[in-house]
């Protein structure tokens, strides 16, 4: 599975994309479980302290923004594409 990893993200990983071998379906909180064992910089950045996204950033899945209520119940698969996105900011 490809992650895209966009501003802050990208300079906090150290990269624009990491692929992530994962096998078959599996969730898409299983999926950022998966990338912050490989880069655990992230996880304070994208997750609360609750365990939950922060509500600013979004997760896209091939192009699709998905809603943080669907993580435990949307599966992606390892041909899939993952991106987060920061706050977009600016005037």
């Amino acid at each position: 599975m490809k992650w895209k990893l966009f501003a802050n993200f990208a300079e906090v990983a150290g990269m624009r994309e990491i692929e992530i071998e994962m096998g078959d379906e599996i969730k898409i909180g299983d999926a950022l479980s998966n990338l912050f064992e490989e880069i655990p910089e992230l996880r304070s950045s994208v997750i609360d302290e609750k365990g939950e996204v922060h509500g600013h950033i979004q997760i896209l899945h091939n192009g699709e923004e998905i809603e943080a209520e669907n993580f435990s119940l949307m599966f992606v698969r390892d041909t899939d594409e993952l991106a987060i996105i920061p706050p977009m900011s600016g005037g």
